[in-house]
């Protein structure tokens, strides 16, 4: 069912094309492992709060924010860096991550984040 497909949290995803071929997307997973593998084990990475978890989880690094993270004003920080021009953001985002996390579905047929 939908509800259960939505509800389960993936790090590979298969999508099925309109010509009946499949393409697996290893992206969140290649990338949970290169910062795990090339950062430095104190790092802390800016991502959108959905992330958080598999941060912490799969690339065992810091994260600025995870699913249970309850500070409205610290998750409209984080929101205010992920959309504001490049050199507002920087301003901020400086001070506290030393890496961030951006992801984007658009371009291979999935629904956009």
């Amino acid at each position: 069912s939908i509800a259960r497909r939505i509800s389960e949290p993936h790090i590979m995803v298969r999508a099925r094309h309109h010509n009946g071929t499949y393409s697996v997307y290893d992206d969140f997973r290649e990338a949970y492992w290169w910062l795990r593998d090339e950062t430095p084990r104190d790092s802390r990475v800016m991502a959108w709060w959905d992330y958080g978890y598999q941060i912490s989880g799969v690339a065992n690094r810091t994260t600025l924010a995870d699913g249970n993270t309850w500070n409205h004003e610290h998750i409209a920080l984080l929101g205010k860096c992920l959309v504001s021009s490049e050199e507002a953001s920087h301003a901020i985002t400086r001070h506290l991550a030393d890496y961030v996390l951006l992801w984007t579905t658009r371009h291979n047929g999935m629904a956009a984040d």
